[in-house]
């Protein structure tokens, strides 16, 4: 259900992978610790606050995988079981008194998960609710306090935020030369056995005229508009005739005020996870290194295992042996 529309830069998507570990989410360490050693005292150790995006570590606890399968539940025990397994802040957008526009409670579900992300299973989940909800698909976006949001989109549409993109990049003109120099090679070799500098020059024709044939930036800014009104939700777009979004063009930035379904399929997320590890070989040894939260990991148990360092030139090894 989600689709990116790369303005600038890019996104890179991965799975997380483990070892020795039972799962690994991306989600940003929310705290370390910092120890300060005093001048006639031992080392004191005091606690330093990282500051986390919300919707990070949201996002790190959808990423767990489930394995599950629902027969015959209702949507909102559902709901209820992913927020329970995954500990993110679920926000169900339901039908009530003030809203027609939701999804029903009484929705059955029959789903089953082989160890997909509790994000592919909700997207599966809001899928089969299609037909509970009473207008418009069904989408899942992050709000700024990191609440997990899902619902029709014409309910999602209330929930905006500003952006401003930079398509400077995208506007450029690149110059053609149409009347390019010429080498000429045959007085280039005529010239050869003389003496001296000086000489006749071996370009010809190097009057030079510029033409970019690409259109002026204002037709290309009206182009990026349009494509990106027929391809991220066409019909969400106000000038389209819905309650999404709106886009306005400053200089060289585009200026939307949309939800953030809609800013995620235009520029996904910057805090998106990466690969959680790297594998490398290096003579023959591999080695794997992690990196990512451990929030949603458990530890399997511990071994002990022979470590090397290189001592004075030798490889001298835990264990004791030396070579």
């Amino acid at each position: 259900m989600s689709r990116f529309f790369k303005l600038s830069g890019s996104l890179v998507l991965a799975a997380g992978a483990a070892m020795s570990l039972a799962s690994v989410a991306g989600a940003q360490v929310t705290g370390v610790s910092q120890s300060t050693t005093a001048t006639n005292s031992a080392a004191n150790t005091q606690a330093v606050r990282v500051t986390v995006d919300p919707r990070r570590e949201t996002l790190g606890r959808m990423l767990k995988p489930v394995q599950v399968e629902f027969r015959e539940q209702r949507l909102e025990d559902v709901m209820k079981f992913l927020g329970e397994v995954t500990g993110a802040d679920i926000e169900a957008l339901w039908t009530d008194e003030q809203n027609t526009s939701g999804l029903d409670k009484e929705t059955i579900i029959n789903l089953k998960s082989n160890g997909a992300s509790a994000l592919k299973l909700m997207e599966r989940v809001l899928e089969k609710a299609q037909g509970g909800t009473t207008q418009g698909e069904n989408s899942w976006q992050l709000s700024d306090s990191g609440s997990f949001q899902v619902g029709p989109k014409v309910r999602l549409n209330a929930y905006k935020r500003l952006e401003i993109y930079d398509i400077a990049d995208l506007l450029v003109d690149v110059p053609r030369y149409n009347n390019v120099p010429q080498f000429d090679l045959s007085s280039v070799l005529s010239n050869s056995g003389g003496s001296g500098g000086g000489g006749q020059s071996p370009f010809q024709n190097t009057q030079q005229t510029q033409n970019t044939g690409f259109g002026d930036r204002q037709q290309k800014t009206t182009d990026l508009i349009s494509l990106i009104q027929e391809l991220v939700e066409p019909e969400q777009w106000i000038d389209n005739g819905g309650t999404g979004g709106t886009i306005r063009t400053f200089q060289t930035a585009l200026i939307i005020n949309a939800p953030d379904y809609m800013h995620r399929q235009l520029n996904g997320y910057s805090f998106w996870p990466s690969a959680h590890q790297q594998a490398s070989q290096v003579k023959g040894r591999r080695y794997v290194s992690f990196s990512g939260s451990l929030q949603n990991s458990t530890i399997d148990g511990f071994a002990e295992r022979e470590v090397s360092a290189v001592v004075g030139g030798k490889i001298i090894s835990s264990g004791g042996g030396g070579r």
